[in-house]
């Protein structure tokens, strides 16, 4: 993604003096020179802007904030700035970066989603994802709970023993996250539509948990979708996808069996896997950690869909990984 950054900003007649990149430090890109912070100590930063061309997960921007600004940096901008810096930019980052949703003409729809929230701090938390999406502005980024996702110590404690549907189960990543926070697991469904991942999935030993592991997408009908495969947890249902799936809705496949954890990650297929799943939701109430990072208008979408079916939901807000990533909506049913 730097890389297109940067072609955007060439492309669009803005001048680029140096690239900062650790791991490529010494290379050149475009003839212009890669540093590492380190290189530039001797004030060639002192006073400049510097564009982050990084969009993931992965790395904690404020701790690189804090050393472009101990560097002598005057200006830090974030992703969200290249369609101001070049109009014509053809980078699109994705995920809930999409240059074509616009945060202030749905500050309504955030407002009444607040208000459904349950606790001070998913509101809170709220309010600084909706400010830093807006702003760019690193400092109203929020710090992420990396160590509980999807067993937080606040909310409640999930019911135990677990049975769990894992819809994106991914390689089990989720289940072994459960396990470390000392649940007891009774049974596991576990969907994935990678073969690789898949793969490892299936080899996974969960001891003496009764599981399923089934190598099938997630939708809202039962029905066969393009999917992107590359081998990755971004691997994702789109119309341009390489290979073509099998997809089902859970109430095809689930019949009576007893569930009270729903666990989704399915990689921006969310809302359609839930109204796959409604019967099920409907008949036993499971708790629902539902990610809500993949497209923009799911910040409030998930939690709408949830509450318009009046089936008497709380809603909780957490987020678990950097730069906005790893936002999971917690609903829970007495």
């Amino acid at each position: 993604m730097g890389q297109g950054i940067v072609d955007d900003l060439l492309a669009d007649g803005t001048h680029v003096d140096l690239i900062l990149d650790r791991g490529k430090r010494g290379q050149s890109y475009r003839n212009i020179p890669i540093l590492a912070i380190e290189d530039a100590g001797d004030g060639r930063l002192a006073d400049r802007t510097v564009l982050l061309g990084l969009h993931n997960h992965y790395v904690d921007i404020k701790k690189i904030h804090a050393e472009l600004l101990a560097a002598g940096v005057a200006r830090v901008l974030t992703p969200i700035y290249p369609p101001v810096l070049a109009p014509n930019a053809r980078t699109r980052p994705g995920y809930w970066l999409d240059s074509d949703f616009s945060y202030d003409a749905h500050l309504g729809d955030f407002a009444r989603i607040r208000a459904l929230l349950e606790d001070d701090q998913s509101r809170d938390l709220l309010d600084t994802i909706i400010r830093y999406r807006q702003s760019g502005d690193i400092a109203n980024c929020p710090s992420p709970s990396q160590e509980d996702e999807y067993t937080p110590h606040d909310p409640p404690r999930l019911k135990e023993p677990l049975r769990i549907v894992d819809c994106g189960a991914f390689t089990g990543v989720a289940i072994h996250k459960f396990l470390k926070a000392g649940y007891t697991i009774a049974s596991l469904v576990a969907f994935e539509p990678d073969p690789d991942n898949f793969a490892i999935l299936a080899s996974r030993d969960f001891g003496n948990i009764r599981s399923l592991c089934l190598p099938l997408g997630t939708w809202s009908e039962t029905q066969q979708l393009r999917f992107t495969n590359d081998g990755s947890m971004a691997s994702r249902l789109s119309d341009d996808g390489d290979t073509i799936i099998q997809c089902v809705a859970i109430d095809d496949v689930l019949h009576g069996a007893p569930v009270n954890v729903v666990k989704l990650d399915v990689e921006g297929a969310e809302i359609e896997t839930l109204k796959g799943m409604r019967r099920i939701i409907e008949t036993e109430k499971p708790a629902l950690l539902v990610s809500a990072y993949h497209l923009p208008a799911h910040l409030f979408e998930i939690i709408d869909l949830i509450h318009s079916w009046k089936m008497g939901y709380r809603f909780h807000l957490r987020v678990h990984e950097f730069n906005t990533f790893g936002i999971v909506v917690y609903a829970f049913h007495d």
